[in-house]
């Protein structure tokens, strides 16, 4: 989207490079026959300043006064009609000629020509602005001279062939700085900004950007290079303010085009310093701009929303934008989208261990990247051979003269071989850029595949760990179990009823542990495998949570730690039921498990609270907390509380074991539903975990 705004700025730019030419010579007789046909007939266009030029054109003599006011029906047309606005410029053109009027020529040649670079015809405007610069050279025109070389320029910049464009706007960079022309001085210094962008030389870019608004502060054009500029070079404070300052004068104009690319400037910068919240704010304005507008060319928009979501965290959200984005791209055939749209892919799969995923979209990213550098490299080969046409075209003149002049042949030979050593040589240093980049490229790339190696080696540490805890939390219950066992089974007969009871008890209580670390397990093993997914509906959050609220209770009572529940009995969500219930009963386990009974009784401690309120954020919401007045933990420990790498389960109040693998499974489950988990503690004074649910509205007809 970008490179499209700059090569429409570059295409409507082309005509604006006549304003402030010498005044229109004076009116003179036809001193020729003139080589075309009067308007003696006019159609009405319905636009009255229009049809009165149309009127006048169709009675005015033959003379520069009808040249001129050819163009300007011309320039009128231009936005109207383009196949007119040629008809009218083509009739100056040919009054102009047969008054071998020069002004009235390169005023002609440069309007014809915005029309073909607005239409996209670059090779066939070049045509035109290189006749009229050679026309003024040759009238010693110098002011034409600089303004067909910012058309010249324009055109270049359309082809993409950057560095010539900046060639052109460097031959008319002094002629506009001697004559002190503040207007197109700043319009050469914006375009420049745009230029040194591109070629990714972002000090320049910021120095002529900045050029460009000391001239005119006001200029939103020139406010929105120096934006750019700013953004390219990663100073986001001053890009944000300079884009803060185009969405003011844009407002003022109600340029509701230019406003929707601030907001989505506004949006990239934002995402790039981690605040999310900015981004999301802006992105949201650029897309009402683009509706405003009435563009459905959104896959741009498509992108930015699929990396908020992912720096968000909802990857299921960021992938369906992504692939939306790549589809418009690949009907587009739009490489560097696609390029985009795969990078993120790749990120989101790595972020979802999917690894065979991540395999493929990393070959699809090479494949772009590939058809970049090929579109790169083939329109750098063109512009040599323009360049090199050029120097050709001019060897050919000099051996034309040196056919006449054979006397000074040897000198025409001589420079013609330092001309073709010259080509030769920036052929060369062509060559070498490219493989400087190239290499650049793969240092690059290199670099990212050992940050992707580091990662998949810390995932794969954090798996052995698991597996480490796993099997040694498997095999202390089940080895316990094997020698309570034994030992009952030796003194069965001597043993009372009364130990064989208590016996008994500790097995049970042993067994259990064992039960609900396998569940667990199970829950991490199905969701790691995608074979556990989250399917939402609505249902009574109450009436879902009372069965385990009945055995927590009981679990609870044999503890001596008191439960109390706060349950609206109208709290209808919309979720998964069974995931909700696990997590709720991993977190009020949890919190028995590490909340002592009071002691002595009745002192007001040892509670475990669950309760479902209305979030006070987002009445849309209900947010389900579990709090204790347990043991509490560190800032340390709840930063480490997910990471098996870094810490083991401590055992509860009464010695209750565990791995600690619950809570991962709570997390992982709310995450399907967008949920985060939340986690506020501190030693002695207990914890709090809570989430938030969406509310079930309906809807009435």
């Amino acid at each position: 989207m970008k490179e499209k705004i700059l090569l429409l700025a570059a295409a409507l730019l082309s005509a604006c490079f006549y304003y402030g030419c010498n005044a229109p010579d004076a009116a003179a007789p036809i001193s020729q026959a003139a080589s075309f046909v009067p308007d003696s007939l006019w159609t009405p266009t319905g636009n009255a300043q229009l049809d009165s030029l149309l009127q006048l054109a169709a009675v005015a003599p033959q003379d520069t006064a009808l040249a001129e006011l050819y163009y300007d029906i011309g320039d009128m047309y231009e936005d109207i009609d383009f196949e007119k606005a040629k008809e009218y410029y083509l009739k100056s053109v040919a009054l102009s000629e047969a008054l071998n009027w020069t002004q009235g020529r390169l005023l002609s040649y440069s309007g014809f020509g915005s029309i073909l670079n607005r239409e996209y015809l670059s090779d066939s405007a070049l045509v035109i602005f290189h006749r009229a610069l050679e026309l003024a050279k040759r009238e010693n025109k110098e002011l034409w001279t600089a303004n067909m070389s910012g058309n010249i320029a324009n055109a270049y910049l359309l082809k993409q062939w950057y560095e010539t464009a900046l060639s052109y706007y460097m031959v008319a960079l002094p002629i506009y700085e001697r004559r002190n022309n503040s207007e197109k001085l700043q319009m050469i210094f914006y375009m420049i900004s745009q230029v040194y962008k591109n070629i990714k030389d972002s000090e320049k870019s910021v120095e002529y950007g900045e050029k460009a608004v000391a001239l005119n502060s006001e200029n939103l054009s020139a406010n929105l290079a120096l934006a750019v500029a700013y953004s390219v070079a990663h100073q986001y404070e001053k890009a944000n303010n300079q884009f803060e300052e185009v969405l003011r004068i844009a407002a003022l104009r109600n340029n509701i085009y230019l406003t929707g690319h601030a907001n989505a400037w506004l949006a990239e910068n934002a995402l790039w310093v981690f605040d999310l919240d900015r981004a999301e704010k802006y992105l949201n304005r650029a897309i009402e701009n683009r509706i405003q507008l009435g563009d459905n060319s959104n896959y741009d928009m498509l992108v930015v929303q699929s990396q908020l979501e992912m720096l968000k965290g909802n990857f299921g959200k960021s992938e369906v934008y992504v692939k939306e984005a790549l589809q418009i791209a690949m009907e587009q055939d739009l490489t560097k989208t696609k390029l985009d749209c795969y990078r993120i892919l790749s990120e989101l799969a790595m972020a979802q261990h999917k690894y065979r995923e991540f395999v493929q979209y990393y070959s699809e990213i090479d494949l772009a990247e590939k058809a970049i550098a090929n579109e790169t490299t083939l329109r750098a080969a063109e512009e040599m051979a323009a360049k090199y046409e050029t120097e050709k075209k001019d060897l050919e003149i000099a051996h034309q003269q040196s056919v006449i002049a054979r006397h000074r042949m040897q000198q025409w030979l001589l420079a013609g071989g330092i001309a073709v050593c010259v080509v030769f040589l920036a052929l060369l240093w062509i060559m070498l850029r490219l493989r400087v980049r190239r290499n650049v490229a793969l240092t690059e790339r290199n670099a990212a595949l050992d940050e992707r190696n580091t990662a998949l080696a810390e995932t794969n540490a954090t798996k052995d760990k698991f597996f480490s805890i796993i099997s040694h939390d498997l095999k202390n219950p089940a080895v316990m179990q094997r020698d309570a066992i034994r030992m009952l089974y030796e003194n069965a007969t001597q043993w009372d009823a009364a130990s064989l009871q208590e016996y008994s008890g500790e097995m049970l209580r042993s067994a259990e542990s064992q039960v609900e670390l396998l569940y667990d397990i199970l829950g991490w093993a199905q969701l790691q495998t995608g074979r556990l997914t989250c399917r939402p509906e609505r249902f009574n959050l109450a009436e879902a949570l009372r069965p385990d609220l009945r055995l927590l209770q009981k679990m609870a009572a044999d503890k001596g730690v008191q439960l109390e529940t706060s349950l609206p009995d109208d709290a209808v969500v919309e979720a998964d039921p069974s995931m909700i219930a696990t997590v709720v009963r991993n977190l009020m386990t949890n919190a028995v498990k590490f909340t002592a009974p009071p002691d002595p009784p009745n002192r007001g401690e040892g509670t475990v609270t669950l309760s479902v309120t209305p979030d006070c954020k987002d009445a849309t919401r209900y947010t389900i907390a579990v709090s204790d007045t347990g043991t509490g933990m560190t800032a340390e420990q709840v930063r480490d509380i997910f990471r098996l790498d870094r810490r083991r389960s401590l055992p509860g109040t009464s010695g209750e074991t565990g791995t600690g693998l619950g809570l991962i499974v709570c997390r992982d489950m709310l995450a399907q539903h967008g949920a985060t988990l939340h986690i506020e503690s501190a030693p002695g004074k207990g914890s709090t975990f809570s989430f938030e649910l969406r509310l079930y509205i309906s809807v009435k007809n």
